[in-house]
């Protein structure tokens, strides 16, 4: 058996360069890092312990309630979880280990190595099944059909302990009572098999159900189990593994915050601090949100915009929070509006208690911490598995967490205890909400309570979306009887208003245009350019007035778009105009004078129209609805972003004047009543819904297994999941235009992507104006900050 003794002495000189210490320390102590002198192996395995005691403690009701669903005895449970943490890494008491870290010999893998001690042990199973063996072996890269699975394992022999490291195994019995305060009642006994690690996992290479190895035994297992047992060993599997996780990172150094000590009177402080600075004087708390600040138990907030939903949501959560460790996820439909709530929560809470998680939730990162690699790469770990107490994410960023993506288990462990509030819910289509039921109900489960806001979601929708569940809606009469805007209701198109937005614009007001198509919105924004009444740039300018503001900017430029259009928005007696698509609606906290749009659905013109004299002033804002709306092409076929039922029953509806709040609201539950009484539209909501909430039960057909992608955008990962019911004439994929490449801006840039529509991607693929280095070139079109994506050649200008 090898010494250890006897290999540092070989090596005493390698020890010094990168230690810098006595050489000695190393003889009787496995190393568990390179980076570190002080921290060996036992060190890091007695931390790695602390930390799961710690969580175990200040964390029990979750672990007892995780016990009863799964009908598992707690200390079944916790003898699992001690046993993972202390076999975790004694892989690393290996000579492949160390020729690899000290001698850069040859490439070693530590999980696979553990399992040497692990497999067999007298270590309690739940239902037949190795956790322990099955998380120490993926606590680095997860469970998948192929792991470890390669031709090149085929020929990596079984690894060589050293005698010190048997020695620590045998420690065991003396750390689980340091752990417990009582014996484990089983003798181990560490007979280490001689096969290599492939053989260990796959038995005579063997790939179906009657092999001998690990994987063969959990694939018997998966393949004689009904959906709810393939259900529990997916969630035991993800608790344990997320726990070893977390025990691992912690002890490793990665710093993980509890909730902030902040109470309601805290918050209350912070939001009359913001309302100062906006510029708004605080009255103190409405009706709802004290309503909202005693709650208990799931809700669903419906109130107008503007008046402090999500502050209410704040409320809730701080009322409904369990213990330090619960986790707050505030969800938002987009990666705009979830930029913006990320800024404004790290003005409530602080910026070591706030992360973010969407697509393009890099950038903002990088941007934060771009100078310290180390802190970016420790954010993004933390962001991902919703480990910060407070987390700003898209609903499908949030929904993916189930669906066994990237670090799953530690971020389904940690959503064990969270609180799950779902802002503007209206925004989501029928197969989302389906997706979204069946996600509630699993919070349900797991005595996780969830906060549902909006200021038009149709009644039906709620009715379908919350059957079965127990919630309280929180609402206050008297603030849906406003009428902030006047309508006005026009046969005209909307490109016949310039001259009145020129006059508006002239009277210093600040305009709102919202077409439905990217295509109108250049025509008008240069329609008004010609007429040389605005000032206009090609980078953020603090002078300019009129800005264009659509889906197809670069990601680093949209963002761009979004501070100088919010930090306009301030502007007094200045006039503006702001041309837009419906990005708009849900994008952008903004409150303008006057509003042109073209007729879109009611719940999408209520969202528009929620932008507009925002905080209810006395004097009426001004909104024109141009009913004219190019909507048929050319063979006179219909080809418009929103579908012609619906368009003709909100036109029926919409009535001119001056409506409150609450009979716009209404407007909304007369269109869904509507749509759903035709039998077309009802079929289809049925399939969809039904389509979406079944999706969560293909991932559990796959049991423990993680889904693996080529990519690790969250955005690509949703799409091609298909959370979301997309018309196929509106997908997009994302490029990069030619013009970053030639002005040497690396082509790895995420934030130098835009989306164009799927089709045409694959016909100008088709035409050699698509090239691929890592992201796809997109060449043939101009592209400033000014216009965004532009076709050179005429003919193309109607794709975008």
């Amino acid at each position: 058996m090898l010494s250890l003794k006897d290999f540092v002495k070989d090596y005493k000189d390698k020890f010094k360069e990168i230690y810098k210490r006595d050489p000695k320390f190393f003889e009787s102590n496995l190393i568990a890092k390179t980076d570190t002198a002080d921290y060996s192996l036992e060190a890091h395995t007695k931390n790695a312990l602390k930390e799961l005691k710690k969580f175990i403690t200040e964390n029990n009701e979750i672990f007892k309630m995780f016990s009863t669903k799964h009908d598992v005895k707690e200390q079944t449970l916790y003898d699992i979880l001690f046993f993972s943490v202390f076999f975790h890494d004694i892989g690393k008491g290996t000579l492949e280990f160390y020729e690899d870290k000290l001698l850069r010999k040859r490439k070693s893998y530590h999980p696979l190595y553990s399992i040497y001690f692990t497999q067999g042990l007298s270590i309690p199973r739940i239902d037949d099944v190795d956790y322990v063996t099955l998380s120490v072996l993926t606590h680095h890269t997860l469970l998948h059909k192929d792991i470890y699975g390669t031709e090149k394992f085929q020929q990596i022999r079984a690894p060589n302990f050293f005698k010190e490291t048997f020695k620590f195994a045998e420690k065991y019995d003396e750390y689980y009572r340091d752990f417990f305060g009582f014996e484990f009642p089983y003798k181990l006994k560490f007979e280490l098999p001689s096969k290599n690690p492939y053989n260990i996992l796959r038995e005579d290479f063997s790939w179906g159900f009657s092999g001998k190895g690990i994987i063969d035994a959990l694939n018997a297992i998966l393949s004689r189990s009904d959906k709810s047992s393939k259900k529990k060993i997916k969630e035991i599997y993800g608790f344990v593994t997320g726990n070893l996780i977390r025990g691992d990172w912690l002890s490793s150094g990665l710093n993980n915050p509890n909730f902030p000590k902040m109470t309601k009177g805290d918050l209350l402080k912070k939001l009359k601090w913001r309302a100062r600075k906006k510029g708004i004087s605080f009255q103190g708390l409405k009706k709802f949100q004290k309503v909202a600040s005693k709650k208990q138990g799931n809700v669903i907030i419906k109130i107008p915009t503007g008046e402090g939903k999500t502050e209410a949501a704040l409320l809730w959560a701080l009322n409904n929070i369990k213990n330090k460790h619960t986790k707050v996820i505030y969800t938002m439909p987009t990666q705009v509006t979830s930029n913006s709530m990320y800024k404004r929560f790290k003005d409530y809470f602080g910026n070591d208690y706030v992360g973010i998680l969407h697509g393009a939730s890099s950038i903002i990162l990088a941007e934060e911490y771009g100078d310290d690699e180390e802190k970016l790469w420790r954010e993004k770990i933390l962001n991902k598995t919703f480990s910060k107490p407070i987390t700003v994410s898209t609903l499908d960023s949030f929904i993916l967490s189930f669906f066994n993506i990237n670090k799953w288990p530690l971020a389904q462990l940690n959503l064990e205890n969270s609180l799950l509030i779902v802002d503007e819910i209206h925004s989501y289509d029928f197969k989302m909400i389906g997706v979204l039921r069946r996600i509630l109900l699993e919070l349900n489960t797991k005595g996780c309570n969830f906060a549902l806001m909006s200021a038009t979601f149709p009644e039906l929708l709620e009715k379908h979306l919350l059957k079965g569940i127990n919630y309280s809606k929180i609402t206050q009469k008297d603030l849906f009887e406003p009428a902030p805007v006047k309508l006005e209701i026009g046969a005209d198109g909307i490109s016949d208003k310039i001259n009145q937005i020129i006059d508006f614009y002239q009277k210093r007001k600040k305009v709102l245009v919202v077409t439905n198509t990217i295509e109108k919105s250049k025509e008008i924004y240069n329609n008004l350019k010609k007429t040389n009444e605005f000032k206009t740039n090609n980078h953020p300018d603090k002078h300019s007035n009129l800005i264009l503001y659509h889906s197809q900017f670069v990601k680093k430029d949209r963002k761009l778009k979004e501070s100088e259009i919010e930090e306009k928005d301030g502007w007094k007696d200045r006039g503006l105009v702001l041309v837009a698509t419906q990005v708009v609606e849900i994008s952008l906290d903004i409150n303008f004078d006057v509003m042109f749009t073209e007729l879109a659905p009611i719940d999408a013109l209520v969202q528009r129209i929620g932008r507009i004299n925002r905080r209810k002033d006395e004097i009426q804002g001004n909104v024109f609805i141009s009913t004219d709306i190019e909507a048929v092409s050319d063979s006179g076929r219909w080809s418009y972003p929103y579908r012609m039922e619906i368009i003709e029953f909100s036109e029926k509806i919409l009535e001119p004047g001056s409506p409150s709040l609450g009979e716009l609201s209404a407007y909304v539950n007369r269109l869904y009543k509507s749509l759903l009484n035709t039998d077309q539209i009802l079929f289809e909501f049925q399939n969809k819904f039904e389509d979406g909430f079944k999706k969560y039960d293909k991932i559990i057909e796959r049991g423990p297994y993680t889904i693996r992608f080529k990519t690790e955008n969250l955005e690509e990962i949703s799409k091609l999941l298909q959370l979301r019911d997309t018309d196929e004439s509106f997908e997009t994929i994302d490029v990069i235009p030619k013009k970053f490449i030639e002005e040497e801006d690396s082509p790895e840039r995420f934030e130098n992507t835009v989306g164009i529509y799927k089709w045409l991607f694959f016909k100008l693929l088709k035409e050699g104006e698509i090239h691929k280095n890592n992201f796809y070139i997109l060449d043939g079109f101009d592209y400033n900050y000014e216009i965004g994506l532009k076709a050179l050649k005429k003919d193309d200008w109607q794709f975008l």
